[in-house]
């Protein structure tokens, strides 16, 4: 008999013997109570099994994951854009290999596109790479680690940050409960040691700051904001937009952002810093080029990797932020930024997309402090119709967006005030009275006037802008 035959025939029977079972069992499951009290349990101790096993397989990835950052948790990354790129190179060269021999060096090579990981810029791309060419146990490994890191990190954060030098610290705190109970919690600057009235409690240069558009390219310095006194102006080499006072600023914005975003006097107004420059000076809006110069910023410290824990992106995405809804205004922005950046740092115009770009929005809204740095008290500058914290004591020349003083709290009835004493874009909190190790430090947002503005007057206006309601001592005994 051909084989055919044979196998033929054995499906035949096989299909007769699986149908008769077929009806077999269905007529148990129906009629006997006894088979289908059988059949439910025995459903669910397979399910209980199945659940242990999958069980048993995360266990073990979370330990293979522990056991494999504690493997690497002493070495050291190569910081040059030269280095880290031949390290990268290396470790999935050395990953490809491992995961070709089998199963068994499953761990060592996903420890292996971990650390390329580690120093590849683009690190979402690379996870996307990842999923698409290597083994799912691999990419599972790698992806705990990932994950493990990452949660240890923001764990973490908040003992090392801020530095202890500046004398504070940051906690949660209870903020009242929702219509729901559940309680809110948000996060305020507590000072840890005493501190009299007068004292500075800690002085913080910005993430990064901008003149009034108005004031750009006269007697105020591009990138400290100092007022420029005399002849001792520096300038650019390519754009006379803008003026420094002194060369070391100068230097220091070429590095950080200018080279990037310089108009290099350019007549045609279609070119794209021109075009972004001209918006701003249109407008009188210096937020987009202040997220601008923050993205640039952001590429050079990553391009530079120093060793430093956490980046720019990690400093502010913990901040608060005000939800801003697009309009045609943001959408021009955006389109702005892409062509003005697009062309010199690849990958930027994926990264700044909507969301994004609202959210930085978003948080210089909320967090910005207007900086005075005006010798002239009496100095008139044409107002932004962008927000910012400040109490208009004195002319406000520009905005400033900083890691620590963002966490300060609003008090109608504050500890501390901002003052810029080295006439500079340096901001210093200094108390207002005394202040006590353990105590929250609380600044004023907004100008009250001389005390003139009732309390529905001040959250009024603090509800408009910040999106919450006062409920500050004063508030609440005057209520």
């Amino acid at each position: 008999m051909k084989t055919s035959t044979i196998v033929a025939a054995t499906v035949g029977t096989l299909a007769v013997a699986t149908i008769g079972y077929a009806i077999y069992f269905d007529q148990k499951r129906r009629g006997d109570p006894e088979f289908r009290r059988k059949l439910k349990k025995e459903k669910k101790r397979a399910l209980k099994q199945q659940k242990e096993e999958e069980k048993k397989k995360v266990t073990m990835t979370t330990q293979s994951a522990e056991e494999a950052l504690a493997s690497i948790k002493e070495e050291e990354f190569p910081t040059s854009m030269e280095e880290r790129e031949k390290f990268c190179m290396e470790q999935l060269s050395t990953g490809e290999a491992l995961f070709t021999r089998g199963p068994e060096y499953f761990d060592m090579a996903a420890i292996c596109f971990y650390k390329a990981l580690k120093v590849y810029p683009a690190p979402a791309e690379l996870v996307m790479v990842y999923q698409k060419t290597i083994p799912p146990e691999v990419f599972t490994l790698v992806m705990s680690m990932l994950s493990m890191d990452v949660q240890k990190k923001q764990e973490k954060y908040y003992t090392v940050f801020p530095p202890k030098e500046m004398n504070v610290k940051v906690e949660e705190l209870p903020e009242g409960v929702t219509a729901e109970g559940q309680k809110v919690i948000r996060r305020g600057l507590i000072a840890t040691k005493d501190f009299a009235a007068g004292e500075t409690i800690f002085s913080e240069i910005p993430i990064i700051s901008s003149l009034e558009p108005s004031l750009e390219g006269n007697e105020f310095c591009h990138y400290c904001l100092k007022q420029i006194v005399g002849e001792s102006k520096a300038s650019c080499a390519t754009c006379t937009k803008v003026v420094f006072c002194s060369e070391t600023c100068e230097k220091a914005a070429a590095t950080e952002f200018h080279t990037i975003l310089c108009t290099k006097d350019s007549e045609d107004a279609s070119t794209p810093e021109r075009a972004l420059y001209d918006y701003t000076k249109e407008t009188n809006n210096k937020y987009p080029e202040m997220i601008a110069k923050f993205l640039v910023r952001m590429v050079h410290e990553e391009t530079l990797n120093g060793g430093e824990e956490y980046n720019l992106f990690d400093h502010i995405e913990r901040l608060r932020f005000l939800e801003v809804r697009p309009s045609a205004a943001e959408e021009k922005e955006i389109e702005l930024l892409k062509v003005a950046l697009g062309s010199k740092i690849p990958g930027i115009e994926e990264f700044i997309n909507e969301e994004r770009y609202l959210t930085l929005k978003g948080k210089l809204l909320y967090n910005a402090y207007g900086v005075s740095t005006s010798l002239d008290a009496d100095r008139s500058v044409e107002p932004s119709p962008e927000q910012y914290r400040s109490v208009h004591d004195a002319p406000v020349v520009g905005a400033g967006f900083y890691r620590v003083t963002s966490y300060i709290s609003h008090s109608c009835e504050p500890n501390t005030k901002i003052a810029f004493l080295d006439n500079n874009n340096n901001m210093s909190v200094v108390a207002t009275r005394d202040v006590k190790a353990g105590d929250e430090l609380h600044v004023g947002f907004i100008d009250q006037k001389n005390g003139t503005l009732s309390t529905e007057q001040r959250r009024q206006e603090l509800f408009q802008h910040y999106r919450f309601k006062c409920m500050c001592p004063l508030c609440e005994t005057t209520d």
